[in-house]
């Protein structure tokens, strides 16, 4: 996990709209929590890759891509929840307590939000541009976006069917099997895009010169 550093926080007071630290205690403040839920929406997405069926025609670097993926869409449901009303148990307990325990700030938490998609996107972009020099590809021509595009689809699926389930029970969950087909086929999609991208290109690294 990329910490969330100093010189990323220092300079919040760059972005507009977003919460500027005050002092150096609530800086940290603001740090821990950016910690804490970039812990949490990785945790989740590794949760998620560990119950796909194995044996899927997908390479490592493709599994890195579409965790990344995934800790970005759960990323973006827990800021859509965060607005929501809960009316859990546990949110009941929580506005009950709410003159006892602090509430997070809406502020700092959409800062953090925003300096975590913009980590995700970052790594993203790194993930496929190196994956495509490794192998000679200009990430930007239309197969590159394609096989980009079917590891991203692929993750909104998988995520749209454990969405609603712990990460402790998603091993026993009744979507199991359904998962299983659902992955299987798109994983089968992103191994023709890669191919189809991996084709489109002379042999060699990018760059490389001709041989005379």
């Amino acid at each position: 996990m990329t910490d969330f550093t100093s010189d990323e926080a220092s300079r919040l007071d760059q972005l507009d709209g977003l919460y500027v630290p005050a002092n150096e205690r609530e800086l940290r403040r603001v740090q821990r929590q950016g910690e804490n839920l970039d812990r949490q929406v990785r945790a989740w997405a590794e949760s998620a890759i560990r119950v796909l069926p194995r044996g899927l025609p997908v390479n490592s670097h493709e599994v890195y891509l579409l965790s990344l993926f995934l800790a970005q869409q759960r990323r973006l449901n827990v800021q859509m929840d965060s607005h929501e009303p809960d009316y859990s148990l546990i949110g009941t307990v929580k506005n009950a307590l709410s003159f006892v325990l602090p509430r997070e700030d809406p502020a700092i938490a959409a800062t953090n939000h925003h300096v975590l998609a913009q980590r995700l996107d970052s790594e993203i972009e790194r993930a496929c541009a190196i994956y495509c020099r490794d192998h000679g590809v200009d990430p930007r021509t239309e197969t590159a976006l394609d096989w980009r595009v079917a590891i991203r689809f692929m993750a909104q699926s998988v995520y749209s069917r454990l969405a609603e389930i712990e990460p402790r029970k998603m091993a026993t969950s009744p979507h199991r099997f359904e998962l299983s087909l659902v992955a299987r086929d798109l994983a089968t999609e992103v191994e023709t895009k890669r191919l189809l991208m991996l084709d489109s290109v002379p042999t060699g690294p990018l760059g490389a010169p001709e041989a005379a």
